[in-house]
C-alpha cells in the first residue's frame, strides 16, 4: 500500500490541491459565496468518490503486479483490458525479448554441457596411455608417486562428465532395478587406490536388497562420498555401509565414516552450493562445496531422500528410496 501511494503520490497532491482551490474559491473569493454546509457535504461526496476510485485503482494494480510476478498466461484480449493498449505493447516487447534472451542462454548452456562432454571423452584416451605407460614403469617410487595425481584426474574427469549432464538428465537417466550392494562394491572400486593406500577399513553391510533407480547417478553419489571419507579421514579410517527395507516399501541405505566430523551449526547447509565448512577451510584440502551440491541435485531428480547426521567424530548419509517401481510400470 505504501508503495502505492508513493507512486500514486502526484496524482492525489494535485486532487488535495483542487479540493483546497474549490473551497477556498466558493468559500472566500466568489462573489456569491456558498454556504459552509454545502461545501461540507461537497467536500464529503468529492472524498468517498476518491477514495473509491484509489481503491478500485489500488485493486487494480496489484492484481497486474501479481500476475506479472507469478508469470500468469491470460487471453490476450483480458491482458489489453487489464494493462491497456500502450502497456499492453510495452509488457509484451519486454516479454518476448526476456524469452529470447532466456532461450539463447539455455542453448549456450547445452553447448557448453555438450563440449564439457566431448573434451572429457577425448581425455580418456591419452589419461588411459599415461596410466597404462606408468604401471610399465620400472621405478617403483616415481610409479607410486605418478599413480596418485592420475587417480585423481580420473575421478575429477568422471565427476566433471557426471555434473555437465545434471544440466540435463532426463536423457541420460535410466530406472531399474539396482543392487546397492553391488552399487556401493562400484563405487568402492573407484576410489580402490587410495581407499588401500590409507588403509580403510570397509565394512559392507549390505544384503540382497535392490531399489529402482539409476545404477550410474546412484555411484555418482556415492563417489562423491566416499571421496570426502577420503579427504577428512581420521585416525584408523573406517567406512561402513549398510541398509534396510521397511513394511512401507521404503528403503534406507547408509554410508559412514569415522572421520572429521560437521559441527551442529554447519550441518543444515552443507547441501547448499559453494558452501565450505570449517573442516574444507582449515585442511589441508582446499574444498569447493559443489560435491554435496551436486549430489542433493541428484537425489531431488531420482527422487531420493538424502539426509546427513554427524556428531565430533564422523559422518552419516542416508539415502531413501521409495518404491516406484508399479508407477513406472517395472514390476
Amino acid at each position: 500500500m505504501k508503495k502505492y501511494l508513493a507512486d500514486r503520490g502526484p496524482a492525489i497532491l494535485l486532487f488535495l490541491a483542487s479540493f483546497l482551490f474549490v473551497n477556498l474559491y466558493f468559500g472566500f473569493i466568489c462573489g456569491t459565496r456558498v454556504k459552509m454546509g454545502d461545501l461540507v457535504y461537497l467536500d464529503v461526496i468529492g472524498g468517498v468518490l476518491a477514495v473509491t476510485v484509489l481503491a478500485a485503482d489500488h485493486r487494480k494494480q496489484s492484481r497486474i503486479c501479481r500476475i506479472l510476478s507469478e508469470s500468469q498466461d491470460l487471453p490476450k484480449e483480458e491482458m489489453k483490458k487489464l494493462l491497456g493498449h500502450q502497456r499492453y505493447e510495452i509488457w509484451f516487447r519486454e516479454k518476448a525479448a526476456d524469452e529470447e534472451k532466456i532461450q539463447s542462454l539455455y542453448h549456450e548452456i547445452l553447448e557448453l554441457s555438450d563440449y564439457i562432454t566431448l573434451w572429457a571423452h577425448e581425455v580418456k584416451l591419452p589419461l588411459s596411455a599415461l596410466r597404462l605407460m606408468n604401471e610399465r614403469n620400472k621405478d617403483r617410487m616415481l610409479r607410486e608417486e605418478m599413480q596418485e595425481p592420475l587417480e585423481r584426474i580420473q575421478q575429477y574427469l568422471n565427476t566433471m562428465m557426471m555434473s555437465s549432464k545434471l544440466k540435463k538428465p532426463e536423457n541420460d537417466v535410466k530406472l531399474e532395478k539396482v543392487s546397492l550392494r553391488e552399487a556401493a562394491a562400484e563405487a568402492v572400486k573407484n576410489h580402490s587406490y587410495f581407499l588401500i593406500r590409507d588403509d580403510f577399513n570397509i565394512e559392507l553391510h549390505v544384503k540382497d536388497i535392490t531399489v529402482y533407480s539409476d545404477c550410474r547417478w546412484l555411484v555418482y553419489m556415492l563417489d562423491q562420498m566416499i571421496g570426502n571419507a577420503v579427504k577428512y579421514q581420521g585416525k584408523a579410517p573406517k567406512l561402513t555401509f549398510g541398509a534396510e527395507t521397511f513394511p512401507d516399501h521404503r528403503t534406507v541405505f547408509w554410508i559412514q565414516d569415522n572421520g572429521t566430523g560437521i559441527s551442529p551449526e554447519e550441518l543444515p547447509y552443507i547441501f547448499d552450493k559453494g558452501y565450505v565448512g570449517s573442516s574444507g577451510r582449515n585442511g589441508g584440502y582446499r574444498s569447493t562445496g559443489m560435491g554435496l551440491y551436486f549430489v542433493r541435485q541428484t537425489a531431488d531428480r531420482l527422487g531420493i531422500e538424502i539426509r546427513a547426521s554427524s556428531g565430533e567424530k564422523g559422518t552419516r548419509f542416508t539415502f531413501t528410496f521409495q518404491d516406484h517401481a508399479e508407477h513406472f510400470f517395472l514390476k
